[in-house]
C-alpha cells in the first residue's frame, strides 16, 4: 500500500515538457526509484517512445522496457510509476485501469488545461482505482 510520491519540482517540470514536445500524441516516461513505509520516492526517469504514436493509448517497445528494468534492478532501483499524458483530464481511462492490473505501480498522468500542465498519481489496489498525492519536493 502506497500514499505518497515523492517527485523533485525539476522532474515534475521535466516530465510535463516531454509530454509538451509530443502534444497531441500521448508522451512516456518510466520512473525507478524505491518505496519505504508508503512513500515512493523517485531517483531516475526514463524518457521512452511511444510507439503507438497515438493521442489515445501508449506502448513501450518491450526490448527497451526488459533493459531499463534490469538496468535498475542492478542499481537496486524498481519501476514505481508510469508516466504519460493524456489529451482530456488526467485521471486513468479505461485502458490505464487495463494496464495497471498488468502494471501494479503508480500511475502519474498529466493533462495540459489553459497552458498549465497538471498532474494526478492513481494506483489500482483491490480493484478499485486511488488517488495518491503528488508530493513535490
Amino acid at each position: 500500500m502506497v500514499d505518497v510520491l515523492k517527485v523533485k519540482k525539476q522532474d515534475l517540470d521535466r516530465l510535463h515538457q516531454h509530454a509538451e514536445k509530443f502534444l497531441p500524441k500521448e508522451a512516456v516516461a518510466l520512473l525507478f526509484g524505491s518505496v519505504h513505509e508508503r512513500i515512493v520516492t523517485i531517483d531516475r526517469i526514463e524518457f521512452v517512445e511511444n510507439i503507438l504514436d497515438s493521442s489515445t493509448s501508449f506502448a513501450v517497445e518491450p526490448m527497451t522496457q526488459y533493459r531499463l528494468l534490469m538496468d535498475a534492478d542492478k542499481r537496486g532501483q524498481e519501476l514505481v510509476c508510469i508516466f504519460h499524458s493524456h489529451p482530456g483530464k488526467p485521471r486513468p481511462s479505461g485502458r490505464d485501469r487495463e494496464n495497471m492490473n498488468l502494471n501494479p505501480v503508480i500511475w502519474l498522468i498529466a493533462s495540459k488545461k489553459n497552458e498549465t500542465w497538471e498532474s494526478h498519481a492513481f494506483l489500482l489496489e483491490g480493484g478499485h482505482i486511488k488517488q495518491v498525492e503528488v508530493k513535490r519536493v
